[in-house]
């Protein structure tokens, strides 16, 4: 598309201007502070609604000497060819909204407001943008094909960069991979464990490789003072383990031999072993003869008992379902007293809902205090009426589904009909009692045995028996003062020989450790390097990729290159997208180091390529102009600002 007029009024100090461009390039001339750039910031301001520079808080308003003037229409207005032929006009009025508040006769300010215009007719700011955006593919595209810097210098470099392999196209990792013998392991470092074919990413895999060099380093730094720690903890251990084992062998068998012997001494020979003997020969017999009278007296009771277990399972079961019940009933009555303040809850929370109107400060932006759009505030309404609407009914479907009165009243039957069961059973629990009370008044309980002539002949052989066991035992008290100094000694030394021991073990152990934290070590930094060699491998993929990409980008240009990565101190590689001009000599320079020449004229190039890239055409405009004396070519409609001290109204001159 291409400006054929263009019209400003009260437009940033312009009074008035029209400019009739009829699609061709042309230059502007005029003195400092004459409006060049106003012109360029007014087709800005249509396209883009911003200005030239890009600067925030634009504003068309004119300022007089006393500052803004107020009750003015500022407006630009232009109009262009489009592709197909046709004539598209675009406008925007910039004013003043004023206002009287209730009980006052004076108005006063209340912000500013835009109003739209396609060919004259009024259309609303999304309208407008839209068809803008329809005609020139995007705010985007129209800004970089409009100005000469912005690709290069306002753009963010990784969109710069995006755009560059739109334009190319971009590079596999299959292309770069096999583009480098030195590549081919990348493949197998890329794979995930455990997978056959899936991979991750150049950079996922960097950021993996990191954290994990990052902890392996650290277990790295920590395992040299383990590993000394282990050899400190070693005793010193210089003793043949075979002769020891067999000292111990010696000592815990002449151990064995003196407490059996000792064992003898104190059993005190046939007198006091026969009389233990003959003791517990009567404590047996007591216990047998215990044992078959309460046998006898059992047998008496057996059916009855019996009966009795049958019916206390019975009466087992019977109280653990009367729990059962009251227990459900319980929690039903309070699933019925939670849902009925629930639904006390929900019906509140509907009320508050229901009660809300919408708030009319809303329709006043808070920062500049104009009165918002008409558009906007109808879908700000819309979207408030729409929120309740959707809360009401989101508070209806919840009561619906969690706490109807047909719930509750469910519920509470529920909890009735179980306290009804509790009481059925619990009467049949007393029944049961009652059938056990009335079979234990059948059984038979015989005398206890210790009131039986048969226990006191029994017990009276036994305390005989145990009096002839210490008279025995009285004469015979044996000295064992020799054997227990023996065995104090053999004890001690077993103690010394199984400590010698315990110590070879403790070092055998260390040992094992030791070796375990050195082959950890040596595993440690063979991943390392493992890791440092994939990492190393992504970077050559990265440059290569870049190269060929670079390549690819820069065959697409005649002057201009492009710096697509930048290598770090440490080897690695970092993304970038700096634009370069040649220089003198031929040196490649950065854009923002290039005079102002090279960089408008490099602009241009940029401009060429992407707009015939896509196939769009914009108008061009060329601030400080005067600079240049060999201007690229352009093939576009271009529109030079020039400096130009005698003309003190600005002055147009189609090319």
């Amino acid at each position: 598309m291409k400006i054929k007029t263009l019209r400003l009024d009260n437009f940033q100090g312009i009074p008035h201007a029209e400019f009739d461009f009829d699609g061709l390039s042309a230059s502007i001339y005029g003195d400092n502070a004459t409006g060049k750039t106003t012109v360029f910031n007014a087709v800005c301001w249509l396209l883009f609604d911003k200005s030239s520079t890009g600067a925030k808080n634009f504003t068309p308003k004119t300022q007089g000497p006393d500052g803004e003037l107020h009750n003015l229409d500022h407006s630009a207005e232009a109009s262009f060819i489009m592709p197909t032929g046709e004539i598209a006009t675009f406008k925007k009025v910039y004013h003043e909204v004023w206002k009287k508040k209730r009980g006052s006769t004076a108005a006063e300010f209340d912000g500013h407001t835009i109003d739209y215009f396609i060919d004259g007719v009024p259309v609303k700011e999304k309208q407008y943008t839209g068809t803008l955006q329809n005609y020139c593919g995007g705010i985007e595209r129209m800004k970089i094909l409009t100005m000469p810097d912005y690709f290069s210098e306002v753009m963010p470099w990784d969109e710069r960069r995006k755009t560059l392999i739109e334009l190319c196209g971009d590079v596999t990792d299959a292309d770069v991979i096999r583009s480098s013998p030195e590549l081919t392991d990348l493949e197998e470092f890329l794979r995930k464990p455990g997978t056959a074919n899936q991979s991750y990413s150049v950079e996922e895999y960097k950021r993996i490789a990191s954290a994990r060099k990052s902890e392996i380093n650290k277990q790295l730094q920590n395992l040299p003072g383990r590993i000394d720690e282990a050899r400190r903890a070693m005793p010193e251990a210089d003793v043949n383990i075979i002769q020891l084992e067999a000292d111990i062998y010696q000592r815990q068998d002449l151990r064995k031999e003196f407490m059996e012997r000792r064992a003898a001494l104190v059993a005190g020979g046939g007198a006091v072993a026969e009389a233990r003997r003959r003791t517990a020969d009567a404590e047996t017999a007591l216990s047998l003869a215990k044992s078959a009278y309460l046998s006898r007296a059992g047998e008496a009771n057996t059916e009855t008992l019996s009966e009795i277990g049958k019916q206390t399972m019975m009466l087992g079961k019977a109280r653990d379902t009367t729990a059962d019940f009251r227990l459900e009933a319980k929690r039903l009555r309070r699933d019925a007293e939670r849902m009925t303040a629930q639904r006390q809850e929900l019906i509140r929370e509907y009320g508050e809902v229901q009660a809300r109107t919408w708030d009319e400060a809303q329709e006043t932006c808070p920062t500049c205090g104009q009165r918002l759009p008409e558009d906007q505030i109808d879908s700000m309404k819309a979207a408030f009426n729409k929120r309740r609407s959707e809360q009401l009914t989101a508070i209806n479907e919840k009561g619906k589904a969690e706490c109807s009165v047909q719930m509750i009243e469910n519920t509470a039957a529920q909890a009735e009909d179980a306290e009804r069961q509790a009481a059925a059973s619990d009467m049949d629990a007393n029944l049961i009692q009652q059938r056990i009370d009335t079979l234990q008044t059948k059984l038979t309980q015989p005398p206890a045995f210790e009131t039986t002539p048969e226990y006191f002949d029994l017990s009276g052989k036994l305390s005989a028996c145990r009096a002839a066991e210490r008279e025995a035992e009285k004469a015979s008290a044996p000295d064992t003062s020799s054997l227990d100094a023996e065995l104090r000694q053999v004890e001690a030394e077993l103690a010394e020989l199984q400590r010698k021991k315990a110590q070879i073990e403790q070092a055998e152990a260390q040992k094992v450790r030791i070796a375990e934290l050195e082959a950890q070590e040596k595993q440690m930094g063979a991943e390392y390097e493992n890791l440092e060699r994939g990492v190393w491998l992504c970077d050559e993929f990265t440059k290569a990729k870049v190269r060929m990409l670079t390549n690819r980008i820069d065959s697409r240009f005649h002057n201009v290159r492009f710096r697509l990565f930048q290598e770090q101190l440490n080897g690695g590689v970092k993304d970038d997208c700096e634009v370069l001009i040649p220089g003198e000599g031929g040196r490649m320079v950065p854009y923002s180091f290039a005079n102002n020449a090279a960089r408008i004229n490099a602009g241009l190039e940029i401009i060429g390529i992407l707009a015939d890239h896509w196939n769009m055409e914009m108008p061009v405009f060329i601030d400080n102009a005067e600079s240049v004396t060999h201007l690229a070519r352009a093939w576009t409609q271009t529109i030079r600002l020039v400096v130009s001290e005698q003309d003190k109204q600005l002055r147009l001159a189609l090319d």
